[in-house]
């Protein structure tokens, strides 16, 4: 309940002076906490706004967007919205590709976005494109783990 309290307030401030970061990572929390309670029309109209504040960000827009894309393409996957997630998904991937390259190695958010990917494919009755991004998800996961334990 606290923190539900302290998300709104930091939302509501947020809004009130522009600070679109702060407003993203509100939205998103507030979305989850929406999503979990089963308040599935207020959590979408959250990520969708932790969206849009998170690509207005005055700090690194990618980190921001990536939270939202994922929660709102998990929850419209989820509600089998494919229309308007495949957008969201083709998204996330580029973001969180361009999240991996600048840090160097495997996101999470990467190997998340791919698994999205593959059920939006699978939804759609793409089973060959789902299998594919799969198998991409497995040899990250693979190579990644290889690159940790080098540098252990």
């Amino acid at each position: 309940q606290d923190g539900l309290k302290s998300l709104e307030r930091a939302r509501k401030v947020a809004e009130a002076h522009g600070f679109y970061s702060v407003e993203c990572n509100s939205c998103y929390g507030l979305g989850k906490l929406a999503m979990r309670a089963g308040r599935t029309e207020e959590g979408l109209d959250l990520y969708r706004n932790a969206l849009a504040a998170g690509t207005l960000s005055e700090v690194n827009e990618e980190s921001h967007v990536l939270g939202a894309l994922g929660g709102l393409s998990t929850a419209l996957l989820d509600m089998n919205l494919l229309d308007e997630v495949e957008p969201h998904v083709e998204h996330y991937r580029k973001a969180a590709l361009a999240q991996s390259r600048r840090e160097g190695r495997v996101s999470t958010q990467e190997l998340a976005s791919i698994e999205a990917s593959a059920r939006l494919h699978e939804a759609r009755g793409r089973p060959h494109e789902a299998e594919r991004e799969m198998r991409a998800l497995l040899l990250l996961m693979r190579d990644n783990q290889a690159a940790v334990q080098d540098q252990i």
